[in-house]
């Protein structure tokens, strides 16, 4: 099937499409013919599970779960689940599946061109769909719903008792190809109430576990969205005091100031970061010396600071800054200001010693701020440091060195550490990886190619 259509778009490639008729035809024969591609890829990850089973008593994975169930008869789970303990590895995920060996996902999603993580997804999704969803997934292998919605679904019923999947599987399938999330939504909070009104006045109770206080990454300007989720009255709170010390900062601005109420109320939020200040400011005492702290590296050119470049890089966020912002943060009162040596990226540091010092941390999460793994985006704050050749202190063995050191987050660093996956430096953010099947992928300063495959 695969084949033939691919073939079709090899020739539909080659012909001259003289209207818009023929172009949006053309469209919608590529869509589908993507569609058959996802869904072929999603039969591939549930056959990779299945040849990659987790040894009798192994943990899988871990994997995000999106609902918390504390129901003892959910296809064979145990009486009790404790999904807030990370030792459990969030095993509500796994209720209806088959467990998949710790180290498979990492191959597969590297041959599939995305990160661990997305790959450890896809496969659950797809054993979701093959093992719990069967009527969904014949809709989808037979090419009358896209894997995208069907995903969707599988992701919506994580965790959910038996009889409610099949419930949703039989209400689903006839219309997955066009179902809306809401109305997902809908349907699955009808079959809790329907078939476990207990278990959903429990997670009513248990609400508190989805409170959020979530940032956006910042924009170009410097400013960042929050969203938050919490008690009602905790938030009311909040915006009380929100409001009072906005009052208060118009007060100390005069009325000639042009900040806007809005702006005031963003502005406070930040306050309240320093509490001293924010009660200083609400008592109208003078207020003490700032208490924030933030530690952000800037990396300017010597055009920037003579003026002559307006743009440098926040290498906290990760993205350009306007040397204007800079300035701003600097005059700012209400931060503590502390300016530390440059520290040179390119020094060669090196310790005897198997542990790797302060300084040298530093430099190597300022040289590779996230994992070097194919296609790894979690930040270096977060990850070990790794001898890339191992620490022996006899001649010839990994030292403790800039040159031998590479941020891994935990799970790659075990991947490493304890399978046949290799790596080697090849510059200071050049990376070659070999995965166990002889296929080599180039991280090459935060992006990945797959440069040599046996």
């Amino acid at each position: 099937m695969l084949s033939t259509i691919l073939d079709a778009m090899t020739a539909l490639a080659d012909e001259t499409i003289a209207t818009p008729a023929m172009l949006l035809a053309e469209v919608r024969r590529s869509r589908v013919a993507v569609d058959a591609l996802e869904a072929h890829v999603m039969g591939l990850a549930v056959e990779w599970a299945h040849a990659h089973p987790a040894p009798d008593g192994a943990r899988a994975w871990r994997v995000t779960a999106a609902t918390a169930v504390p129901l003892g008869e959910l296809d064979g789970a145990a009486d009790e689940i404790d999904v807030t303990d990370p030792e459990c590895e969030e095993a509500v995920g796994w209720i209806g599946i088959p467990p998949v060996a710790w180290d498979a996902p990492a191959a597969f999603a590297a041959a599939n061109g995305m990160s661990t993580a997305a790959g450890k997804a896809l496969i659950r999704d797809a054993l979701i769909l093959h093992h719990r969803l069967p009527r969904v997934w014949e809709r989808v292998t037979a090419g009358a719903a896209p894997a995208w919605r069907a995903r969707k679904v599988a992701q919506l019923v994580i965790g959910s008792p038996a009889d409610v999947v099949t419930h949703i599987d039989t209400e689903v399938a006839p219309i997955v190809g066009t179902v809306s999330a809401a109305t997902l939504e809908r349907k699955l909070e009808a079959a809790m109430l329907l078939l476990h009104a207990e278990a959903r006045e429990l997670d009513q109770e248990c609400a508190e576990e989805h409170h959020h206080v979530t940032p956006d990454d910042p924009a170009a300007d410097g400013s960042v969205t929050l969203t938050a989720r919490g008690d009602w009255k905790d938030v009311h709170d909040l915006l009380q005091t929100v409001a009072r010390i906005a009052a208060a900062l118009k007060e100390t601005e005069g009325p000639d100031s042009l900040m806007g109420l809005d702006a005031r109320r963003a502005r406070a939020l930040g306050v309240l970061a320093d509490p001293a200040q924010a009660l200083a400011l609400l008592d109208g005492t003078d207020a003490p010396a700032p208490g924030k702290k933030a530690v952000v590296y800037l990396h300017l050119t010597d055009l920037a600071v003579l003026g002559a470049d307006p743009v440098g890089f926040d290498e906290t966020t990760r993205r350009p800054v306007l040397v204007q912002q800079v300035r701003e943060w600097l005059a700012r009162t209400d931060t503590h200001v502390v300016v530390k040596p440059v520290l040179d990226l390119a020094e060669e540091l090196h310790t005897e010693a198997y542990a790797v010092p302060d300084r040298l941390r530093e430099q190597t999460k300022l040289v590779n701020p996230t994992c070097v793994f194919p296609w790894c985006t979690r930040p270096t704050e977060c990850c070990d440091c790794d001898h890339i050749e191992p620490w022996d202190p006899a001649p010839g063995g990994g030292p403790t060195c800039s040159h031998n050191i590479a941020p891994l987050c935990r799970h790659h660093h075990r991947l490493k550490t304890h399978t046949a996956w290799t790596y080697r430096r090849l510059e200071p953010r050049v990376f070659l990886w070999t995965d166990p099947y002889g296929t080599s992928y180039l991280h090459d300063r935060g992006t990945t190619n797959c440069v040599c495959q046996t």
